[in-house]
């Protein structure tokens, strides 16, 4: 016994030194996730799709030659190699130290799997020289990898764990509330599609004022991208309402845990800084600085709503199943 008793002393320290350095490496590796993102909308934005011609080399040379275009594209696959490595190194750790453990296992083999259709999708995308079919699924397969890689961050980071633990409180306060996170989330998720539809088929401008459209005599020649620009907006609207809705039931339902409240107060800000960016975007015609923000700030709210519906749903099943 008192064997026993020792080597579970002497393991504590390595167990707790594993878990902080996959706890690091996932916040890391988000972090990550984000910048590729913003990166990546920047070479978008500033018309470098293909300052890299070929793939998976640059103008036949592992290293671009000396000019701006090119380099702007190389170093999205820079930091998308600094990604990837990250993602499959959480995936090598989770599967040898966390393999009994569903919510920590399975999102990060997910990501691996998301992350070589991500690797193939950008090759296709360079190769057939900017479909929009390639890029809008490329865009839709970055952000499931970005919620893989959060949900790792609302497992195993301090804070999100603190509301986890509180998680079965607030539930027993709202029994709906996990499910309308989760319907947030998807609707975020599909308004993320439809911004990125609006970007790869040229209708960003198909309406040039806001609120109303503002655009009678163009609707005569190009109905269907004023179409698509609209469902866009409705749908924007329509997400900011329920998420707003679903945010203030956190609140109510989290009362006395300020955690909660923080993490509601943070969203909310997100969305008003998106809808700010999405203003912008029509009024200002399309700044550079506006439309690569309005991506980022997006993958941050649909991040930031999947990573509160894995901390309140699996903090409730455990209390429950415990």
């Amino acid at each position: 016994m008192a064997a026993s008793t020792t080597f579970i002393q002497t393991d504590a320290p390595a167990l707790a030194r594993r878990d902080t350095l996959y706890a690091t490496l996932s916040l890391t590796t988000f972090v990550s996730a984000l910048v590729l993102i913003m990166v990546g909308s920047i070479v978008r934005v500033t018309g470098n799709g293909l300052g890299c011609p070929d793939w998976p080399l640059c103008y036949g040379q592992i290293v671009p030659p000396l000019q701006i275009a090119p380099w702007v594209e190389f170093s999205h696959r820079l930091m998308g190699a600094l990604t990837s490595a990250q993602i499959v190194a959480m995936a090598v750790l989770a599967w040898r130290w966390r393999r009994r453990e569903p919510w920590i296992v399975q999102p990060a083999l997910l990501a691996v799997g998301f992350l070589a259709v991500q690797v193939a999708l950008g090759g296709i995308h360079v190769i057939f020289e900017l479909p929009p079919a390639s890029g809008w699924m490329h865009t839709g397969v970055a952000m499931a990898i970005t919620a893989m890689v959060a949900s790792q961050v609302a497992v195993t980071h301090p804070a999100m764990q603190r509301l986890s633990a509180r998680a079965r409180a607030v539930v027993t306060r709202d029994r709906g509330l996990p499910a309308a996170l989760a319907a947030t989330a998807l609707a975020a998720f599909l308004l993320l599609l439809t911004g990125s539809y609006v970007t790869r088929t040229g209708a960003s401008l198909a309406c040039p004022a806001f609120p109303y459209c503002g655009a009678e005599a163009y609707a005569l020649a190009f109905p269907g991208l004023i179409a698509i620009q609209m469902i866009h907006r409705f749908l924007a609207f329509g997400v900011a309402i329920a998420a707003c809705l679903t945010l203030w039931r956190l609140v109510r339902a989290g009362k006395n845990e300020p955690g909660f409240h923080v993490a509601a107060l943070g969203l909310a800000l997100l969305i008003v800084v998106q809808f700010g960016l999405g203003i912008s975007n029509v009024l200002l015609r399309l700044p550079m600085w506006s439309r690569t923000l309005h991506l980022l700030v997006a993958a941050m709210l649909w991040a930031g709503l999947a990573m509160l519906w894995v901390a309140v749903h699996r903090g409730n099943r455990a209390t429950v199943n415990g």
